[in-house]
């Protein structure tokens, strides 16, 4: 069996994985499985002020949905 072209990502919860995105398919099949850490990418003081003026810029015009929660007094 070929490995998988590129390294999957995803999120550990106990013994479960959780992944980003569907796997070939190998139901049923022993994987080799290698856990490492990936760094997750935080944005530079640049980027981040960036974002917020985009978010200043168009962000606000649009209405503030609740998805039904109830509203608080």
């Amino acid at each position: 069996m070929a490995p998988t072209a590129a390294p999957l990502q995803g999120l550990v919860h106990g013994n479960t994985v959780v992944l980003d995105e569907a796997v070939p398919p190998l139901d049923g099949k022993r994987v080799l499985v290698v856990l490492e850490p990936v760094d997750e990418q935080t944005l530079t003081a640049k980027q981040n002020v960036d974002a917020w003026r985009a978010w200043v810029a168009t962000g606000a015009q649009r209405p503030i949905e609740d998805e039904g929660e109830p509203e608080f007094p």
